[in-house]
């Protein structure tokens, strides 16, 4: 199995609230995990990061997590990759960051 988590701003690269300006940004991107993993983990508690473009510009971030447990397959990757891109423009990013790491489900 592995675990891929995803971090989904709460707000536009520009500071602008994701929910205001986006209501069904977040709702369609839990709903395209669940519609193709059948389940998932969101942790709506926001995590506060910051970043630093290749510009020098420092980003700050309020985050919330998406995580799903999958079997660790070629076609999970790639469809992972392909959701990012989607991400990347529902959400206005200029990076959406997802790490990924095997798990043991016991």
């Amino acid at each position: 199995m592995r675990r891929y988590e995803i971090l989904l701003p709460e707000e536009f690269n520009d500071g602008r609230l994701v929910a205001d300006r986006c209501p069904r940004c977040l709702p369609e991107s839990l709903t395209e995990a669940a519609d193709v993993f059948g389940a998932f983990t969101f942790r709506p508690e926001s995590a506060l990061g910051t970043w630093t473009a290749p510009n020098q510009h420092r980003y700050r971030d309020r985050l919330s997590v998406l995580s799903v447990d999958v079997d660790d397959s070629p076609a999970h990757a790639e469809w992972i990759r392909h959701f990012k891109s989607h991400l990347l423009q529902r959400f206005q990013q200029l990076e959406i960051y997802i790490t990924s790491y095997p798990v043991e489900v016991v």
